[in-house]
């Protein structure tokens, strides 16, 4: 499955919220998110701009492979995902066979669907992420459509960033040093 979407950052989450129902979306889910980004010692993947992620969201969890594709004004990514039962024991497979933890992460995230299948998360990072401020995801099946909702939503598309979630961090984590 291939994943077109932007994030807009420091939002107004009860505005957004508002805009949301306004144009129809309906509230899909709501929890915690805890996300560990695996790479093997050599940093493979991520030197290709790819990405190893374990994520559980409630009593569920997935595991997803995402390839870097190149887009305009959006994030495109091949995304290959697959449920797993049991968040622990994937990690424990993943590291058994020589992959490492290079990062995990841990957020609140309320997700909305609109009619046209584009889905809308709004993030709120915890713990050691907290610094990063309110943020906003738009995935639609193809740039145009990501771009046509930044705009039903307020934003002018020099709002969306095609950032990457270690872009984002890199970007809060040097606004933070200043």
């Amino acid at each position: 499955m291939q994943e077109v979407e932007v994030k807009i950052t420091e939002i107004d989450r009860g505005l957004v919220e508002a805009r949301l129902k306004a144009i129809g979306a309906s509230k899909d889910s709501e929890g915690d998110v805890d996300t560990v980004f695996f790479d093997f010692p050599s940093n493979s993947i991520a030197a290709a701009e790819n990405l190893l992620r374990l994520r559980r969201k409630g009593t569920t969890s997935e595991l997803a492979f995402k390839r870097f594709l190149q887009g305009e004004g959006a994030k495109v990514r091949d995304e290959y995902e697959v449920s797993v039962s049991d968040f622990e024991t994937m990690r424990l497979i993943l590291e058994s066979i020589g992959l490492v933890a290079v990062q995990r992460m841990k957020k609140h995230r309320i997700s909305y669907l609109l009619k046209d299948g584009v889905r809308v998360d709004l993030d709120r990072y915890t713990d050691e992420f907290s610094y990063i401020p309110d943020l906003m995801e738009i995935e639609a099946e193809d740039a145009a459509t990501v771009r046509k909702h930044v705009e039903m939503l307020g934003f002018k598309p020099e709002d969306s960033k095609n950032w990457t979630t270690f872009d984002l961090v890199n970007h809060y984590s040097e606004k933070a040093k200043t």
